[in-house]
C-alpha cells in the first residue's frame, strides 16, 4: 500500500513509463497470490506410505508465516502421527479380550403357525449365548430358542469367535426363569466363561457382550444401576416373572439376549434378558438374570434335562391402598390371595382366598413377585412359615412346598 501511494505522487513527465511498470507489477502480484493460494491448499494434504513396500504412514502439516508483503505463506513440516494411541484404557478392553471368546452368536429359524386359522409363517432371529462347559454346553434365554407359541425352534446355528458355525440342539428349557441350555459339538474344547454367584454392587462397572442387531461380539460399557428389579410376566398362579434382576445402563439391544453381563474382572454376573424400549422414554435401562440363578438352573438342566421349581399354589395380587378401598381389606400392603389351587400346598396348609400374605419365613411380602423370590431357592418338600392377615387377625401356617406343574402359567 505504501508503494502504491508513492507512485501516485510521481511527476507528470514519468507517467507513461510508470503506467507500464504498474501494469507489469500488478500482473506479478496477481500471479504470486495464485501461487500462494495453491501452496495453502497443498499444505492440507496428507501423504501416506514411505515408498514402495512400506506399511508405515507419514503425514505433513501446514506451518504459516507472514511475508514482507503481508501475505500468508504456507510451508510444510513434520507431523505428530504415532503408531499407537495413548488413550486411557477402558475396563471393557480387558473384559472384551478375556470374555469375548466365550460369547457366541445364536441364529434360529423355523416354521410355525398362529392366528385362529393356523396360518403358517417362517421366522428367523439372532441372539447370543455364553459357553458354560468346554464340551459345548451354552447358556442362552428360553425366548431365544422358542417361537411365538412357546414351542422349540426348528434350527439353531451357533457361531463362535473363530468364525466356525455349529449346529446346536436344545438340552433343556426353563420358561419360568427364561433360561435354556443348548449343546454343540466342537472340534476342540471351547473357551469357558467364569461365573460368580455373589451379587454385584450398585455402581460397579458392567460390561455387556453379545450380538445386538447381529453385530457379533459387540462390547458396551456401563455400571450396575440397581438390584432386585422385577419385570412382571404372564399372569396366573405364581405366574412367570423375571424377578430379582440386575439393572444396568450398559446399552442392551435386540440380539443381546442370552449374552453376558460381566464385571471388570471379566466374570459373568448375569445373562442379559431384556431392556426398556426407548419408546417409553427410557435411556439405557437393561436387565440381566443374576448368575446365582443362571448357574443353578443350568446345572439342573444339564443333569436332568429340566429345571424344577417349588410352588405354593396360590394366585396373587399386590395389595395397594386403592385395592384396600375397593375390597375393604384389613391392610394396604402385602399379597392378596386371589385364588387357591385345588389340592395344592397352600390349600392343604389352610390358606384361603382373601387372606393377605405378609411374610414367607422372615421375608416381607410387598408385591406378588416377592413370593416367587421367596420360594425360588426352595426345593419341593421344603416347608415354609406363612404369616398372613385374615380379616385383621394375624396367623402363621406351615406349608409344604411341592413341585411346580409344568403346565402352570
Amino acid at each position: 500500500m505504501a508503494r502504491i501511494d508513492a507512485e501516485r505522487t510521481g511527476t507528470s513527465s514519468d507517467r507513461a513509463p510508470q503506467r507500464l511498470w504498474r501494469a507489469l507489477l500488478e500482473m506479478m502480484v496477481a500471479l504470486s497470490l495464485v501461487l500462494v493460494a495453491g501452496l495453502t491448499v497443498a499444505g492440507c494434504t496428507f501423504e501416506f506410505g514411505n515408498g514402495p513396500g512400506s506399511t508405515g504412514s507419514t503425514a505433513t502439516t501446514a506451518n504459516q508465516t507472514t511475508g514482507t508483503s503481508g501475505a500468508t505463506i504456507t510451508t510444510q513440516g513434520p507431523g505428530n502421527i504415532v503408531d499407537e494411541g495413548n488413550g486411557l484404557a477402558s475396563p471393557a478392553q480387558a473384559v472384551g479380550a478375556a470374555l469375548g471368546p466365550s460369547v457366541v452368536n445364536i441364529a434360529v429359524s423355523g416354521t410355525s403357525s398362529e392366528g385362529p386359522f393356523g396360518q403358517q409363517y417362517e421366522y428367523q432371529a439372532e441372539g447370543s449365548g455364553v459357553i458354560y462347559t468346554a464340551d459345548g454346553m451354552i447358556i442362552t434365554n428360553n425366548h431365544m430358542v422358542t417361537d411365538n407359541n412357546g414351542d422349540p425352534v426348528t434350527s439353531i446355528q451357533v457361531t463362535i469367535t473363530t468364525g466356525e458355525v455349529l449346529a446346536a440342539t436344545i438340552v433343556g428349557r426353563d420358561p419360568l426363569t427364561d433360561l435354556a441350555v443348548v449343546k454343540v459339538s466342537a472340534k476342540s474344547r471351547l473357551p469357558v466363561a467364569t461365573f460368580v454367584t455373589s451379587q454385584p454392587n450398585v455402581g460397579e462397572y458392567a460390561v455387556a457382550i453379545g450380538s445386538p442387531l447381529g453385530y457379533e461380539n459387540s462390547v458396551t460399557l456401563g455400571i450396575v444401576s440397581g438390584l432386585g428389579r422385577t419385570i412382571e410376566g404372564v399372569s396366573g398362579n405364581e405366574g412367570v416373572a423375571l424377578n430379582n434382576l440386575i439393572q444396568t445402563d450398559a446399552p442392551i439391544s435386540p440380539g443381546n439376549s442370552g449374552g453376558a453381563l460381566a464385571n471388570a474382572s471379566a466374570q459373568v454376573i448375569g445373562i442379559n434378558v431384556a431392556y426398556e424400549s426407548p419408546v417409553s422414554g427410557a435411556v439405557n435401562i437393561g436387565f440381566a438374570i443374576p448368575s446365582v440363578v443362571v448357574t443353578k438352573v443350568a446345572d439342573e438342566i444339564i443333569s436332568t434335562g429340566k429345571a424344577t421349581h417349588a410352588y405354593l399354589g396360590v394366585g396373587t395380587q399386590t395389595v395397594t391402598a386403592d385395592l384396600q378401598r375397593q375390597f375393604a381389606l384389613s391392610r394396604s400392603s402385602g399379597i392378596l390371595v386371589a385364588e387357591v389351587t385345588q389340592g395344592g400346598p397352600a390349600g392343604k396348609a389352610g390358606i384361603q382366598q382373601g387372606d393377605i400374605i405378609v411374610k414367607i419365613d422372615d421375608q416381607e411380602m410387598v408385591k406378588s413377585s416377592d413370593l416367587l423370590v421367596a420360594v425360588r431357592d426352595k426345593k419341593p418338600g421344603d416347608s415354609v412359615q406363612v404369616t398372613l392377615d385374615r380379616d385383621g387377625a394375624t396367623m402363621v401356617l406351615t406349608a409344604i412346598l411341592e413341585e411346580r406343574p409344568a403346565n402352570l402359567n
